[in-house]
């Protein structure tokens, strides 16, 4: 529809403050009662429904362009309306929006309507009260923070929010204590965005500048580039890199840190793990602590994934806008970054090469790190057969995630033989020994994706493909258990029992 772009702006801008009567942005205060009635957006929802069902039945994702989804009484309304449009044209699958923070009850209602495809989103920036004033921002309660989690988890429902490095007062002291907080309150995912300088924004003005000493550097925003009229036009942004409290060396530790989330957290790849090792004492912070070490000792393919991504990240900063896009205008350049070679974003990126293409390697440094965690705090002497389970345990870890280079491989079910039963020690409200679940002999078991997942993730590779690009984009816009294998014996009559 001609007028969709326009509205999606429209609720973003309106639905962006805390106070659901106004909005004070850039000096221009907007009323709510000028956006579109629930209707009219329920008939547009109803159209890209029936649009997607003829025309794109691969395409599962919506994304709302709305910075506080789920404040309002009408966004209840209208995520039930979603829910019926999955029941009839089972779209959407997955939707990406960013839900608020202060209306819990109605955002709960909000994401219960639509089975489990929005995942709450909560940005908080920074949890440093310092660099919120400084921001002019309102510090989040993390109380209050910690409830909705309860929550959510109560209803099965998937949470994540974001900091953002760069800010004024932030140091690599700060930045981790907000990481290990919201680690700590069994957020699913953590998103980290560098501090952007807006137009028109009090950060951008020299006087802050100045003030904080601002390191800026310039990259070209991922896939925002083309030809026009014979000319080749590039989307650049201006980000911090360093400030009078972060040196550069410090802003790429917590690159660094962020890509340990990326990997070893978001989209909980090692939720079962992680799991075991909470009934041991161990915290999340704890665990995801011990993740950036396993990548700097890990094997050559490992220690590699780390250099290059470091060194892309410094790769893709520029002194100044003009050397930026020089530099992507020579055809050598422009050619690789059509292809997702270079400027793309590097987060997706790495995240898609651990998820497909390096996941049997991230898996072992990971879990020889948790490995030597528990042998700290005396785990394997209170566990009898303890490097029979580890061995065993780790395998499961490996092949319940879809993984592979090929469409065919990640698609395929594989096998191996376990001596216990770990779907059911999972299914434990608290895994504890698994000896409980020793199985009376080794059975092979096979790992396969469910008839839904297999579904929605072969579309998904369908629409975008295997290359390193697609999947760059595929990893952002699929739901987490798509990828996830289920693990039965092959033989059934096989029962897990104590030994």
């Amino acid at each position: 529809r001609g007028d969709f772009v326009a509205q999606a702006l429209e609720v973003e801008i309106l639905q962006h403050a805390d106070d659901p009567e106004r909005l004070d942005f850039a000096g221009v205060r907007v009323l709510q009662g000028v956006n579109f009635p629930v209707e009219r957006i329920k008939d547009e929802i109803g159209y890209i429904a029936r649009r997607i069902k003829d025309r794109s039945p691969q395409m599962g994702t919506l994304r709302i362009a709305d910075s506080n989804y789920g404040m309002y009484e009408r966004d209840v309304d209208i995520s039930a309306h979603i829910g019926r449009m999955q029941k009839e044209y089972g779209w959407p699958t997955f939707i990406d929006a960013t839900t608020g923070k202060n209306k819990p009850e109605r955002i709960i209602k909000s994401v219960e309507q639509v089975s489990g495809a929005l995942v709450l989103y909560q940005a908080v920036q920074s949890l440093d009260e310092e660099v919120l004033r400084k921001v002019k921002r309102q510090a989040i309660k993390l109380d209050a923070y910690k409830a909705l989690e309860v929550h959510m988890r109560g209803r099965g429902l998937r949470s994540n929010s974001d900091l953002i490095l760069g800010l004024p007062g932030e140091s690599l002291e700060s930045h981790l204590r907000g990481l290990h907080a919201l680690l700590d309150s069994n957020i699913n995912q953590m998103h980290n965005f560098q501090a952007m300088m807006l137009k028109g924004a009090e950060m951008e003005t020299q006087e802050s500048r100045t003030m904080f000493k601002f390191d800026t550097r310039f990259r070209v925003l991922p896939k925002n580039y083309g030809v026009y009229g014979d000319e080749k036009v590039f989307d650049v942004e201006e980000i911090i890199v360093a400030t009078d409290t972060l040196p550069f060396a410090d802003y790429l530790t917590c690159r660094k840190w962020h890509l340990v989330s990326s990997v070893f957290w978001n989209d909980g790849w090692f939720a079962d793990v992680v799991r075991f090792v909470n009934t041991h004492g161990v915290r999340n912070s704890e665990w995801w602590a011990r993740m950036l070490p396993a990548l700097e000792r890990g094997n050559p393919a490992v220690r590699g994934f780390l250099d290059s991504f470091v060194g892309e990240t410094v790769g893709e900063l520029f002194p100044d806008r003009e050397s930026c896009i020089a530099f992507y205008s020579q055809p050598e350049n422009f050619r690789k970054l059509g292809n997702g070679e270079i400027g793309d974003n590097l987060m997706y990126r790495y995240r898609a090469i651990a998820s497909f293409q390096l996941w049997d390697e991230i898996c072992a440094a990971a879990m020889e790190a948790t490995r030597e965690l528990l042998v700290e705090r005396g785990v394997p002497e209170r566990i009898g057969n303890f490097d029979l389970f580890w061995r065993d345990l780790s395998t499961y870890v490996r092949l319940r995630h879809a993984s592979g280079g090929d469409r065919e491989s990640i698609l395929a079910p594989v096998s191996a033989e376990l001596a216990y039963d770990f779907p059911a020690w999972l299914a434990s409200e608290s895994p504890g020994d698994p000896n409980d679940f020793r199985l009376p002999r080794p059975t092979t078991h096979e790992f396969r994706l469910e008839p839904d997942a297999r579904r929605e993730l072969e579309s998904a590779l369908a629409v975008w493909s295997t290359h390193i690009k697609g999947l760059s984009k595929l990893v952002t816009r699929i739901n987490v258990a798509w990828q996830v294998r289920e693990c039965l014996p092959l033989n059934e009559g096989c029962v897990a029992e104590a030994v």
